[in-house]
């Protein structure tokens, strides 16, 4: 099948040299609302329109010229808006958002939506205006927008792009299987569970379609289909015992121990480690406040940011174990009084791939143990916590889910009788000296 178009920013078509003159009268946007920012090189508007924020590309580079003339068309777009004279289809002709402006203007303004059959609406199109919407809510994280934008540029816009709604069948969804499998990422070939959320997010847009345009008689091409087969989530728990720990922690540098340390005790997510501040810890009440993660934006670059969602916002009681690697850490942190309370060898934050590569790689290697990538830290503590007889309840709380839902089932087979603490105490008392549950 041949390549189809990706997602792309939309282009405001702004005022071409004769008339820019024309752009800006005075008075206009007083109190300078919205913004002008710089992506990718390129000049974005960033402004409210009917309760929702609008972030549209100019198809401008970034410079102070065109910078100027981007802020003179974006005064005059807030003042129609105050005035109530501004049409989003009008100016921004070419938005995958546009249609969908149009409906809550005409919604406004009690006018009737011209209707839409499924054959008059590509893929391509939704899609598109699909992801905008989403991104101009600002109710998904920049990270899950980043998956999303690759899934859909990767593969739905590839092989759906150019079909309208009416085409969608069960046989066209499993050519869509077929095809994807023939796909070569990295140099990998795709397995069952990238096909399957691409699927599960395909449908997500087709059936906000299906309600956007209430197209009640269209039969869902989702009908009987069912889910590839996926490997077996335990296959991906590969757990470090106590004493391989210690082997990796005696080929570890000073500096990287307590770093560790605290990731095997503590099981925090790699980002929400990075991303802990000095005032984050509570040394008096001995609490652990975590507040932010260090991330990817939708654009796919390192930023810091929110937790994964609001359950990873927590404290942490902090049981003596997890206070002893903080300790051992803050006279580390006390030479260079950084930002962060890790930090690289430079005092500055730590780069996860960095980190991987120069240090925990290495120290496998010599260890003797099998290669294993550093979010095993986050399942040996959930692996070991539950073989301890922790409370699952407890074990979930630190880790930053809801409920004992995902451990339950993903450590389901290390939840042995319940006859430990609920605080933590039967897993530091393993890691203080009594091992004999860990062989």
């Amino acid at each position: 099948m041949s390549a189809r178009p990706t997602l792309q920013p939309n282009v405001l078509n702004f005022p071409t040299t004769k008339n820019r003159k024309k752009v800006r009268k005075g008075g206009v946007n007083r109190n300078k609302e919205g913004s002008v920012r710089k992506i990718n090189g390129r000049v974005y508007i960033d402004f409210r329109y009917l309760g929702e924020r609008v972030r549209e590309a100019s198809g401008l580079v970034w410079s102070e010229e065109n910078v100027r003339i981007v802020r003179k068309q974006l005064d005059k777009i807030v003042a129609s808006i105050q005035i109530g004279t501004f049409n989003f289809s009008e100016v921004f002709p070419d938005s995958p958002r546009k249609e969908y402006f149009t409906a809550k203007e005409c919604a406004i303004n009690g006018i009737e939506v011209p209707v839409k059959e499924p054959g008059d609406v590509t893929c391509g199109q939704y899609i598109q205006e699909w992801y905008e919407k989403l991104r101009g809510i600002g109710r998904v994280s920049e990270r899950t927008m980043l998956g999303y934008k690759s899934h859909i540029n990767l593969y739905l816009m590839d092989f759906f792009g150019q079909m309208t709604f009416v085409e969608l069948s069960l046989n066209v969804l499993e050519k869509f299987t077929l095809w994807s499998r023939g796909k070569k990422i990295k140099g990998r070939e795709v397995g069952n569970q990238t096909i399957n959320k691409c699927l599960t997010l395909f449908k997500r847009i087709y059936d906000d379609a299906v309600i956007n345009y209430r197209w009640r008689d269209l039969q869902t091409p989702f009908f009987g289909y069912k889910k590839l087969p996926e490997s077996d989530p335990y296959e991906k728990i590969f757990p470090f015992t106590v004493d391989e720990q210690d082997q990796l922690n005696n080929q570890l540098s000073e500096h990287w121990k307590p770093y560790f340390k605290f990731a095997f005790c503590s099981g925090l997510r790699q980002g929400e480690q990075i991303g802990l501040y000095p005032k984050d810890i509570d040394w008096e009440s001995e609490l652990l406040h975590v507040r932010r993660a260090i991330t990817k934006n939708e654009e796919g670059k390192i930023v810091e940011g929110p937790t994964k969602n609001k359950y990873s916002r927590r404290s942490i009681k902090l049981i003596p174990t997890m206070k002893e690697a903080l300790l051992e850490q803050k006279m580390i942190y006390e030479k260079y009084k950084g930002k962060y309370f890790f930090c690289n060898t430079a005092g500055a934050r730590i780069d996860s791939s960095t980190l991987r590569r120069n240090a925990w790689l290495p120290a496998l290697k010599k260890a003797g143990l099998k290669i294993r990538e550093v979010k095993q830290t986050r399942h040996t503590f959930a692996t070991i916590a539950l073989s301890c007889g922790e409370n699952p309840l407890w074990v979930a709380k630190v880790m930053g889910h809801r409920d004992t839902d995902m451990v339950s089932r993903v450590y389901a087979k290390y939840i042995e009788n319940f006859k430990g603490s609920e605080d933590g105490l039967s897993l530091n008392k393993l890691y203080q000296g009594d091992r004999s549950k860990d062989r």
